[in-house]
């Protein structure tokens, strides 16, 4: 019996689409864009700083002076730094790290970016609680973050990366880009900011109007109601923004600076639509869970617009105090102010009931449990001492623990009992009604493991305006990856969708749609009145010809391509921009520009990764091989812990036909990524195309452990299994392929072939 897999043919194909993991793409394209394109976007400037307020607003300012957002970030000085500078001695990474102070200033020795132990003065404060952090200027404009920080609760030093160590010339060591405050924490701890990298010299003249979040970094610059004060006062004062609780306006104020996002310019000005300066995140995967919980860091607003608070028009100052930033009250207190037997009018949708009881909490009166937070607002310990709570205030769902693989708040306090037991007690406690009512994330678990049902689920999420934004963005952006002619109609509603955030995610989960079909999908995007979008459907359309396009598509992708190189232009700094530059010109066929962008990505980071690979990528199209591997051998020194530089060069080895130092890069890169289903089948077509086949089963079997419904994986462990003799155990997994997609005839003919039939 013969079966449809031929392992040095497919393992030959795998290596000659080796970049198809890194979203390069190359074809015929429109004519090259002028220079002119090389522009950075531009914002208001305030002219005011917060002491044209405080005489007016003596009641204000001193509720701000006591704040989070006053201490967001000051000089160092007596009044601020927090730390003990007292000649303390801390060790890290084997070092001695000595704080101490001399003539008044703060200082640290510690080794420095030339890998020599230095001497540096403390600039700046940043934060306060639970954690402050020391900012170091450099001389090229970047103030670095120290990797020792200060746990105010403990009064003690504390590693933020402890058992890791960062060599100057990492990103992680305090020297290092992921440190560097201008371009990572500037724009939400300053007012007014202006990162100001200079290309030219690679240095940065960062500005701002005032070194902490001050008055005007919410309520935006107030040129006119200032005169106006200071004036004869004739007539009603010009308006200031939120002078009342404005849902819309408050979540535009501060949800930016509260959002795990994507920055699209080099400034922000309080007020400003969001999408036309960041891109906030969705519920993508390792970010969060598949229901909407909190899993990395991502802040709070990602989490707020999952709630039925958001929905009902909840605003931020209705629990929290906007200038001293504390809750308005303490304990029950903040919830019961709108969920108690008589609900303000304002939120129809609230049920009369005694919430603070035990006759819905179920619990101590007083106890910890009892707190409306404990079940509503679980928090997960980030930078590991700052916990964060969750802000879908949700309804805790323990019956999908274990079908979805989440968390719930009932077994994080009952950390000896099971999530059987906890979904079996809420069933007791609220009926069946809690248990049986859908969930989003039913759909978006489906979606990321690619189960049966999971177009057809994530189809029924993307078009339920009930569910939000925020969850049916994320259903647009996976059903990408089933797209078929049929849901061409589908992902068009979303790229159509009122809100800029599912238009935004729609457009990314569209890379496989082929290039004649994509005018038609986005073409009138090019003049979306959001940045964001305009941006993103310039990337979607450069790799199609000219001529596939309409008049006024032609004439508007100009326009939009010069936003797109502008949003890039305003992160320049970032080895991700170039990376994006130089895809966006591979897909216009502008070879030399595209070279010249991931050359200045590998400038601005070493261990860029998709920069290699790409740049590889096109050395292998020149036919230049031998700069092709020399550089995925550099990939690999320079970032050894990285997967994908292994993966890399061993499809190259593969080329090259040096397949025993292919396979050991292989199993290298399925090592460092043991969750990547890809790395896992390309690792064992390559065993059995040299002849370990035990081993490319083995591999195979514990790879749908993790990954139970990939179609690669499945088809060729049905294969290797059945052409090793053992048909009955195959068979199973053939079954499955059929139960993926039932109408795939290569999936039934297997399944029938292993059948007898």
């Amino acid at each position: 019996m013969t079966f449809p897999l031929e392992s040095p043919s497919i393992l030959a194909a795998l290596a000659g689409a080796s970049l198809a993991l890194l979203g390069a793409v190359a074809a015929e394209a429109p004519a090259a864009l002028g220079a002119e394109t090389e522009e950075t976007l531009a914002a208001p400037e305030h002219s005011l700083v917060s002491e044209d307020c405080t005489s007016c607003h003596a009641e204000q300012a001193a509720a701000w002076e006591a704040s989070h957002h006053y201490r967001s970030m000051l000089p160092a000085s007596e009044g601020s730094v927090l730390g003990d500078f007292d000649e303390r001695v801390v060790e890290q990474d084997g070092r001695p790290v000595r704080f101490f102070r001399e003539n008044g200033g703060y200082f640290v020795e510690t080794e420095g970016e030339d890998g020599a132990v230095g001497v540096f003065e403390i600039a700046y404060t940043f934060g306060y609680a639970p954690l402050q952090q020391y900012l170091i200027a450099l001389p090229d404009g970047r103030l670095q973050a120290l990797t020792l920080a200060w746990d105010k609760h403990a009064g003690a030093w504390f590693d933020l990366y402890p058992d890791q160590e960062f060599a100057p010339g990492d990103d992680l060591h305090w020297t290092g880009q992921q440190m560097t405050w201008n371009y990572i924490c500037a724009d939400c701890h300053s007012t007014n900011l202006r990162r100001n990298f200079m290309p030219e010299t690679a240095s940065y003249e960062t500005t701002f109007t005032e070194v902490n979040v001050g008055c005007l970094a919410c309520h935006g610059d107030s040129v006119a109601h200032v005169a106006w004060a200071q004036g004869d006062r004739a007539g009603a004062a010009p308006p200031m923004l939120l002078a009342q609780p404005d849902p819309d306006a408050e979540l535009r104020v501060c949800g930016p600076c509260h959002a795990r996002r994507q920055s699209l310019s080099d400034s922000w000005t309080a007020g400003a639509p969001i999408f036309d300066h960041y891109v906030p995140e969705i519920l993508r995967e390792a970010l969060y869970y598949p229901d909407g919980q909190i899993e990395e860091e991502v802040f709070v607003y990602g989490s707020f617009l999952q709630s039925r608070m958001h929905r009902a028009g909840v605003t931020c100052s209705d629990c929290h105090e906007p200038h001293t930033g504390a809750l308005r009250a303490t304990g029950n207190a903040v919830c019961t102010q709108c969920h108690s037997e008589a609900p303000p009018e304002r939120f129809p949708g609230i049920l009369p009931l005694a919430y603070d009881s035990p006759a819905h909490h179920f619990h101590e009166p007083g106890s910890e449990g009892a707190l409306c937070v404990s079940c509503h607002m679980p928090e997960r310990t980030y930078m590991l001492v700052d916990p964060r709570r969750d802000h879908s205030f949700r309804v805790p769902r323990p019956d999908l623990s274990d079908a979805l693989g989440t968390p719930n708040a009932c077994i994080q306090c009952h950390a000896d009992r099971s999530n059987a037991w906890a979904a079996e007690t809420v069933l007791e406690w609220y009926g069946p009604d809690r248990r049986d009512s859908p969930h989003f994330g039913e759909a978006i678990h489906l979606g990321r493991t690619g189960a049966p049902g999971a177009a057809e689920a994530l189809e029924a999420l993307a078009q339920d305006e009930t569910q939000p934004a925020i969850a049916r963005a994320t259903a647009f952006n996976l059903l990408g990856r089933y797209l078929n002619p049929a849901r061409f109609a589908v992902m068009r509603d979303g790229v159509r969708d009122p809100d800029p955030l599912i238009r935004v995610w729609t457009l990314r989960g569209l890379d496989a749609l082929p290039i004649e079909d994509r005018p038609q999908m986005a073409g009138d995007l090019l003049t979306d009145p959001t940045l964001a979008v305009r941006a993103e459907a310039a990337l979607f359309l450069a790799p199609v010809p000219d001529e596939l396009l309409t008049a006024e598509q032609r004439e508007a992708y100009g326009a939009a391509a010069r936003d797109f190189l502008a949003v890039q232009a305003a992160s320049a700094e970032r080895a991700e921009a170039q990376h994006s530059l130089g895809v966006f010109h591979d897909a216009r066929g502008e070879g030399k520009q595209a070279e010249a962008a991931y050359r200045k990505a590998l400038e601005r980071d070493p261990g860029f990764v998709p920069a290699y690979a790409n740049l590889a990528e096109r050395y292998r199209q020149l036919g230049d091989v031998g700069r092709e591997g020399a550089l995925l051998r550099r990939a690999v020194q320079s970032a050894p812990e990285e997967a994908a530089a292994h993966f890399a060069l061993g499809l190259y080895q593969v080329r090259a036909r040096d397949y025993q130092a292919a396979l050991a890069s292989l199993e290298r890169a399925r090592e460092l990524d043991p969750d990547s289903a890809r790395f896992a089948y390309v690792h064992a077509v390559a065993l059995d195309s040299l002849g370990q086949r035990p081993f490319a089963i083995e591999n195979l079997t514990q790879a749908l452990e993790r990954h139970p419904w990939d179609p690669d994986l499945l088809r060729t462990l049905a294969i290797l299994l059945a052409e090793s003799g053992d048909v009955e155990k195959a068979r199973p997994y053939a079954q499955r392929l059929v139960e993926l997609d039932p109408f795939d005839p290569d999936s039934r003919g297997l399944l029938l072939q292993l059948k007898g039939n």
